[in-house]
């Protein structure tokens, strides 16, 4: 195992080292307590249509605009650590997705098309100067990646956040078998899907219960259907998640975006390989930002890295100016461990694009 680890940190260790980019104005350091207070209750409820209305919050302004888009089971307070820095130089939006935040809550299951199309309808009705830059994270990833290839012409540039990736085991099956072997490939891979279930079946049962009985805070049924408190983002936000977390209109958002999600929807892995494939974004600047914790001692989360590292390489490789990055001493979520990490990632992009802009 030792051997192997080794050879993984060689391959890798080229994607660790970005490109030169220019400074941003600011830091993670633009996110003050007062700052992060203006995350919490709705801003900017915007009509998509359909009797719905999506929460929109901007700040800054500048030559570009820049759409963040949240990881599963979160909305626009996650961004509260990398938002304030982007708004020094661009005009910086998170929005919630239907049923999370104070977005309402949708009809029918949350595919990722569902997602990609209420994006559409927000980006659009909400008057987003276009192309935009897209960021997203874990299954926000897939969702801003599967936007720029349904409406390329909306989109600029993309910043991947240890995104979700669809056809996770098809793209690597041999390699994966070749490098680790057919009983860690084979534990790997079923773990996952056993997992997956695991995770889609707890989310309904939370959902059920939110629905039927409510969520008590401080039961273990409450902690097993919620996030952890995310504490650098101060004492308000985690207020905040408490007070949306407990609702059914969230629970049932969330349950339904996993159930669906990239991971549970193989019918759609056949339109996913024919948009995925060549060169799809062209020359749009594309960064795809890996976290970099795993345990060395552990041979499937050895694999599993690795996996991740190799999918997250071949997403950057669909523009011609892509480019992935393992960010070193991060867990899943980058924009709370490193969100500087990631300000410079979209202050690279924003310098790549330059002034150029379509109204």
């Amino acid at each position: 195992m030792s051997r192997i680890l080794n050879a993984l940190c060689a391959a890798l260790a080229t994607l660790a080292s970005p490109a030169a980019a220019q400074p941003f104005p600011t830091s993670a350091a633009a996110s003050t307590p007062e700052m992060l207070r203006r995350f919490v209750g709705p801003h900017q409820l915007v009509d998509i249509g359909g009797g719905r209305r999506l929460n929109l919050f901007c700040m800054g302004s500048g030559d570009r605009t820049i759409l963040f888009d949240a990881g599963g089971s979160d909305w626009s307070v996650i961004w509260g650590l990398v938002q304030p820095a982007i708004a020094g130089g661009a005009r910086a939006c998170s929005y919630d997705r239907a049923g999370l935040g104070h977005s309402d809550p949708a009809r029918g299951p949350r595919t990722p098309f569902a997602i990609a199309e209420d994006m559409h309808a927000l980006i659009h009705a909400a008057h987003l100067a276009t192309p935009l830059v897209l960021v997203g994270h874990s299954l926000g990833g897939f969702n801003v990646k599967l936007y720029a290839a349904l409406y390329p012409e909306d989109v600029a540039g993309l910043v991947l956040v240890d995104p979700a990736e669809d056809r996770w085991y098809d793209r690597i099956r041999p390699d994966f078998r070749a490098r680790f072997g057919a009983s860690i490939a084979a534990r790997s891979e079923l773990g996952d899907q056993d997992f997956f279930h695991m995770l889609a079946g707890r989310y309904e049962q939370c959902a059920a219960q939110a629905r039927d009985h409510g969520l008590d805070p401080a039961s273990d049924i409450y902690r097993r259907c919620t996030d952890p408190v995310r504490a650098p983002l101060g004492p308000d936000i985690a207020a905040e998640r408490q007070r949306v977390q407990v609702t059914a209109a969230y629970q049932e958002a969330q349950a339904s975006e996993v159930a669906n999600s990239v991971y549970g929807n193989p019918a759609a892995d056949a339109v996913y390989a024919h948009l995925f494939r060549g060169r799809p974004f062209g020359d749009r600047p594309v960064i795809v930002l890996s976290h970099g914790i795993f345990d060395a001692d552990d041979p499937l989360d050895v694999a599993s890295f690795w996996a991740a590292a190799r999918l997250h390489a071949q997403s950057a490789a669909l523009s011609r100016r892509g480019r992935h990055a393992i960010v070193p001493d991060t867990h899943h979520n980058i924009e709370i461990d490193a969100p500087d990490a990631i300000i410079a990632a979209i202050a690279e992009v924003l310098a790549q694009l330059g002034g150029r802009r379509r109204g």
